[in-house]
């Protein structure tokens, strides 16, 4: 059987980065806006790459990945949606997906994590013969859906008008497992502390070379730093001399932590330069910004001694943005 799998990248509200110190009354929302979310890297690997690994478990399936814009709300367009480049976009997947041999087509929106096994997903739907089957966790609705493509072969008018019409009578596949809804900071943090500990499905990418302590290709180490695990550090990444590292901490690839700094209960983002002598805790740090966990707290750090971005992420930044759309 021939999955038609289409992958969309959820969409990041603009919002002012004028402010100094942005204070979260709610929740932390924001801090991770700016860049997709798709393309963070947790525990030395992206959604993205972690939803397409999965996705290629099947026999048989084509990808194909479109960007979602940041008013987008729902998995499945909507009958009414006026026409915008991810409409556009969305149609041609399904028309190319059709015309390849599609037997069934999953929709899926990479913006948070779950332990969901796609192919006991597939089976539910087989079995109940079913024209359109959503994913629903203990929240609600998850962002996976499957289709039965033979509904929408020919059919007049677009897809997504066609498909709507099968929403009330969807199937529902209830899933009790692990999920991450990755909305805030916070959740960050406790899927890296999950993923270090074994409650979820999430795998350090690294060699693990003592209890608890995963290491990626490439990272440098002083022989004078000290690490408690779990910890993780990623690929190409330097941590200087007389450095610590503890608490479920993460350093994801193409980061440097200089002399003396202690990381601990933290989140490193991926390409952050971290000064000497710092202290950081119950934190996440991005290039130039500082999340505090505790005090849902966003710094603005314009002082690149401190916090920064490294010359290794830039390029890797540009070669994973430089990526086509379809596979």
């Amino acid at each position: 059987m021939h999955i038609g799998a289409i992958v969309s990248l959820a969409g990041d509200r603009q919002r002012d980065d004028t402010s100094f110190v942005r204070r979260y009354s709610r929740n932390g929302r924001g801090f991770l806006t700016g860049t997709s979310r798709a393309y963070l890297d947790i525990l030395g690997q992206n959604l993205l790459e972690r939803g397409t690994a999965k996705l290629r478990q099947f026999d048989s399936v084509s990808i194909r990945t479109i960007s979602e814009t940041p008013a987008s709300t729902s998995l499945l367009p909507a009958r009414s949606a006026k026409s915008t480049n991810f409409i556009t976009a969305w149609e041609s997947a399904v028309a190319r997906h059709l015309q390849e041999g599609a037997e069934q087509l999953l929709l899926m929106r990479i913006g948070s994590y779950s332990d969901l096994d796609y192919e006991g997903f597939l089976r539910f739907h087989l079995q109940r013969r079913s024209t359109l089957t959503q994913a629903y966790g203990p929240a609600g609705a998850l962002d996976l859906a499957l289709v039965n493509a033979e509904c929408l072969r020919g059919t007049d008018g677009p897809y997504r008008k066609v498909l709507s019409t099968f929403i009330s009578e969807q199937e529902r596949f209830f899933y009790d497992g692990y999920v991450n809804p990755l909305n805030q900071p916070q959740d960050l943090r406790t899927l890296v502390e999950d993923g270090l500990a074994g409650r979820c499905g999430l795998q350090p990418v690294g060699n693990q070379v003592s209890p608890g302590v995963w290491i990626g290709a490439g990272a440098q180490l002083d022989p004078s730093v000290s690490v408690c695990g779990p910890a993780f550090i990623g690929e190409g990444s330097r941590v200087a001399d007389g450095c610590s590292i503890t608490g479920s901490s993460s350093i994801e690839r193409d980061c440097e932590v200089d002399y003396g700094t202690n990381v601990d209960q933290s989140c490193v983002l991926q390409g952050v330069y971290v000064g000497v002598g710092l202290n950081v805790e119950r934190s996440v740090v991005s290039p130039k910004k500082l999340f505090h966990l505790d005090r849902n707290v966003e710094v603005q750090i314009d002082d690149e001694r401190l916090v920064g971005t490294t010359r290794l992420a830039t390029l890797s930044r540009a070669a994973a943005f430089g990526r086509g759309n379809a596979e």
